[in-house]
Parts: structure tokens; sequence; C-alpha cells
């Protein structure tokens, strides 16, 4: 065999009946002789036609392939004398049963035409070869996968293996896709930043017959916090404090994306006042981090005890504080 018909047409050699038609129809409007005036395309349009004539006919494509098995020195000899007995029993009618040792190989298409059948034997035995040397044009890389990966900010900042799962297209055995869920373990770097894309060579889609398996790549993004904002690359948020350590002052432990860290409220804090604590926010392209702010909220008791509820009607007696007094 001289020339791989299936590459000359663009398509896999699982391809259908339709796809290969359509693929014919596509490469002919473009090199056919009426449109084109260069004559290497008139060359190649009589070579795709030449193709598109043998896989569009199902004895012919079937006999085709056979010769390409043939041509494979690392083809299993057993197999071929099956694919050839198959063609034997003639086209179109059932093939006759079996021997009981192809049962593995030929599964649920023992009922099947001859043609389909020994196609069906032939994808298998070409799927099986995947892992040996492959005829020259027979191999096609897998597709490459563009995903975005959602990571928590807490990953992004300390790096190490995170777990992601995407859905990505996978072939089917008609020439299709279908969308499929996929889920690989991935090494963060330190300060990962949203839209950093990270490369996994080998974790695309699988090459056929031998091919090299195409790259995955992840565009970083970033999961919304149970607690954390986001504004810029700072991060904040409210940081709820009694009335009494708002007048008394505290010392409070609040959260970050390390570990808590300790903060001093002063002494008569109100709600909106502001803690920043530089470079605890998100990770910067060109290095460094953004700040953490923690914003004030003075929260008081939903249900109040009596005891509490006299304890603040003695201060709201005894106290000449006017929460108004900017009201004029």
């Amino acid at each position: 065999m001289q020339r791989d018909y299936y590459r000359l047409l663009g398509v896999n050699r699982s391809a259908s009946a339709d796809e290969i038609k359509l693929a014919y129809r596509r490469l002919a409007q473009r090199l056919h002789p009426d449109v084109s005036t260069n004559p290497q395309d008139g060359e190649r349009f009589k070579e795709i036609t030449v193709a598109y004539h043998v896989l569009r006919d199902a004895e012919r494509r079937v006999r085709y392939d056979v010769e390409a098995m043939e041509a494979d020195l690392d083809a299993s000899e057993r197999e071929l004398n099956a694919a050839r007995e198959i063609l034997a029993n003639g086209y179109g009618a059932a093939a006759s049963v079996p021997p009981a040792s192809w049962e593995r190989d030929l599964g649920d298409e023992e009922d099947a035409p001859a043609h389909e059948a020994a196609g069906g034997l032939l994808n298998r035995l070409a799927r099986r070869r995947a892992e040996q040397k492959a005829p020259a044009g027979y191999r096609t890389p897998g597709d490459d996968y563009e995903v975005v990966g959602e990571i928590t900010f807490e990953e992004a900042v300390r790096g190490g293996n995170v777990t992601l799962t995407f859905a990505v297209p996978e072939r089917t055995g008609n020439g299709g896709t279908r969308e499929v869920e996929r889920t690989v373990e991935i090494r963060l770097p330190k300060n990962a930043f949203a839209g950093q894309r990270l490369r996994l060579k080998g974790k695309g889609g699988p090459g056929d017959y031998g091919g090299p398996d195409g790259d995955l790549h992840v565009e970083i993004a970033y999961k919304r916090h149970h607690l954390f904002r986001v504004r810029g690359l700072d991060i904040w948020f409210y940081l709820p404090i009694a009335p009494w350590e708002a007048v008394l002052g505290a010392v409070v432990e609040i959260p970050t994306l390390e570990k808590p860290f300790r903060v001093r409220i002063p002494v008569g804090a109100t709600s909106g006042q502001t803690f920043r604590l530089p470079g605890r926010g998100l990770p910067k392209p060109d290095g460094g981090r953004g700040d953490l702010l923690a914003c004030l909220r003075v929260i008081t008791p939903e249900h109040p005890t009596e005891t509490e509820k006299q304890l603040y009607l003695q201060l709201a007696r005894q106290s000449r504080f006017n929460a108004r007094r900017g009201f004029g």
C-alpha cells in the first residue's frame, strides 16, 4: 500500500460513511480543477477521489483495511486469518459462527454482516497495536484539552498537589464525540495566580495507532470563598466584635490564608474601621501578594438573656453617650 486513504481524507480509521462523504466534499470544493488553478491541487483531487471511492464502499473498505494490516509486520497472523475467513463467507450475509477462540475478539458482532464483523475486529486490532510500532502515516497525535481549573485561595498560596475534575470531549467509536468527566492531579507552584496557565504533557486526548497523547492546558481560576471576598488582588472580610470589645478594646484572632493572626482592637472601636495586613492577600503575576483587610462590624446578641437586658438597661440609664449627636 502506497497511500493512506484515511489520511488523504483527514478522517480517523473509525470514521463513519457520512463522515467520509463530508470530508471528501469539503476537500473537493477546494481542490476541484474547476475551482483551483494550482496543478498540484489537481493531482490531490484525483488522489482523494480514489480514496473516497474505496472507503465509501463497505466491501472495498474492509479489503483495504485487511491489506493495511498485512503490510504491518507486527499484526497477529491468527487475527488476520480470522478477518480473511470472515471476508471469505461473503458480504451482506451473516458470517458463519466463528471458533470459540475468536469469541473474545468478535464479541457481540458474531451476528453482524460479514464486513461489519471484520471491520470491528480490525478496529480492535488497530487499538491493540497502539502500543506497538505502527505503519508510517497511521499515527495521529491526541487532541490538546483546554480546561479551567478552579482552586481555593489557600491552595493558590501554599501550592502542592491538587485534584481537578472537569469535562472533556472524547472520541466515540463511530467518529463522534461525547462529554466525559476526567479527574487529574496537578502540582501547583506556590503563589499560583488567577489566569496562570499550566501544561500537563500527555494528559490530553489519546493518540491513534501509537500516536502521542495530547497535552492538557489548565487555566487557573479561584473558587468562591466562604469567608473572604476579592477586591483586585486584595481580600477582605467583616470581622464581628461584641459591643464590650468595641468599647473596652480587645485582642482577637483573625483568619488568614495561612495561619491565624492576632490584632488589637482599640478602645472605642466602631463598625467600618478597617485593619490592613500587607502581603496576606492573593498572589500577583509578577511576584508578591495583595493585602488582607479586616473590616470591623459590631454585633449585638440576637437573643439576649434577662441578665443581659438588665445590664444594657443599666448602661442606657447611666451613659451620656448619644449615638446620633451629629444629627443636630
